[in-house]
């Protein structure tokens, strides 16, 4: 009987050891939501603004890549220059470590900006850093916008977020 004892416990080990590994490999993949603040540089005003956001997105973990998908909104805290922003992006990147990825990113992006009529379609690109922290994650991008009417915008935040 005692045998049999360290037997199991010996193949239970054996089987939850490849299952620890696979979450190890699999940090990146799932929902996701988080909050970022930043600045955004709008050359059409010639003024920085302090802006925060949220997000929420969808990653496949393919190993040494991921995939995923992002939808995100974004606000100015300076009311002088208010400037919301919708956006759906794409995302790609590699794992330069175990817990950290290096991604870019590119999408859809709708900008209404007080004292400029309507809102404006563009599209948005950038480059991004992530760092998990198990469940939890950070990120630091910086990102380029080009929308109608000549508008441009360059912008860079640092976000936190959790993983499910």
């Amino acid at each position: 009987m005692r045998n049999f004892v360290i037997a199991a416990a010996l193949a239970s080990l054996a089987v939850a050891t490849p299952a620890l590994a696979q979450d190890e490999i699999q940090t990146f993949a799932g929902a996701r939501v988080g909050v970022e603040l930043g600045v955004i540089d709008d050359d059409a005003f010639g003024t920085d603004s302090t802006t925060y956001g949220f997000i929420a997105g969808y990653d496949f973990d393919l190993g040494g890549a991921v995939v995923g998908a992002t939808a995100g909104y974004t606000d100015a805290f300076d009311n002088d220059f208010g400037v919301r922003e919708l956006s759906l992006s794409g995302r790609v990147g590699a794992k330069v470590a175990p817990r950290t990825l290096l991604y870019a990113t590119a999408g859809y992006s709708n900008i209404d900006a007080d004292g400029l009529p309507g809102s404006f379609d563009g599209v948005k690109a950038g480059v991004g850093l992530e760092q998990s922290f198990g469940r939890l994650y950070g990120t630091i991008e910086t990102r380029y916008g080009n929308y109608e009417a000549g508008l441009e915008a360059y912008q860079t935040v640092v976000g936190v977020g959790v993983r499910f």
